[in-house]
């Protein structure tokens, strides 16, 4: 693409719209390329994360967080957590998105609080005396009296104030590890597109002896700007699909 060149003294209409066609066409090309790099970084990206990455990264960052919390022995804990959250099946739930991943958990830490048991209130609500614990499982009994079923509620109440609140953490944990993760790949895989597959107005090349630093300065921003639009492009090209 040929250098836009302006005069100091614009001496006709006609060089003042060639000039303003060229800007415009310029800035229509470059805009189209971050929006196609984009795209294509926001698609690989989603592809990369089913393939392996997401199930891998929330295993990790679970363990991380249990760690964190002191909630030992780690590895009993996450087999108890796969077999209540997902049937024993940990590889199908930590290739859920968080926010999905989050969703089973809540589901499956209601019902063990109704109950009053369930290795969930160990990981989730640790903070809860066991005493507590062992009263809720007789919270049906039909001759409880009226102090002994407030007791109980306050009880229940502090159990799922207790889960809530570790539940929280926990996606809150999951929130920012992700946030970091996306723009990561996003501009990683941005640089890689922007080298092997598609072109730009200038003629660097990654790789090359760079002679202009303007040129670096361009494709490192085009890198940028695509690699910080593939998150939320690709956000909004899920929720349009309805996979969030």
């Amino acid at each position: 693409m040929s250098d836009i060149v302006c005069p100091e003294e614009i001496k006709n209409i006609g060089e003042y719209q060639a000039c303003v066609q060229q800007l415009h066409h310029t800035t229509w090309y470059v805009a189209s390329t971050i929006l196609m790099q984009s795209i294509l970084t926001a698609i690989i990206t989603e592809a990369i994360y089913n393939l392996l990455i997401r199930s891998y990264l929330q295993r990790l960052i679970i363990r991380q967080w249990m760690n964190g919390r002191n909630i030992t022995p780690v590895k009993d804990k996450m087999t108890a957590f796969q077999r209540s959250v997902g049937m024993g099946n940990g590889s199908n739930i930590y290739s859920l998105p968080y926010q999905q991943l989050c969703g089973q958990i809540t589901n499956a830490l209601r019902n063990q609080v109704d109950s009053g048991e369930g290795a969930l209130l160990d990981i989730f609500a640790r903070d809860v005396h066991p005493e507590n614990l062992e009263k809720l499982k007789s919270k049906n009994a039909q001759d409880l009296s009226n102090e002994e079923q407030n007791n109980l509620a306050m009880i229940e109440e502090q159990l799922l104030n207790s889960a809530d609140r570790s539940l929280d953490d926990l996606q809150i944990t999951l929130a920012k590890w992700w946030l970091k993760v996306d723009y990561f790949f996003s501009i990683l895989i941005s640089f890689i597109l922007l080298d092997r597959l598609l072109t730009v107005p200038t003629n660097f090349l990654i790789g090359d002896n760079i002679q202009d630093y303007d040129e670096l300065i361009l494709i490192f921003s085009f890198c940028l700007i695509s690699g910080f639009l593939a998150p939320t492009i690709r956000n909004f090209l899920l929720n349009i699909l309805g996979k969030r």
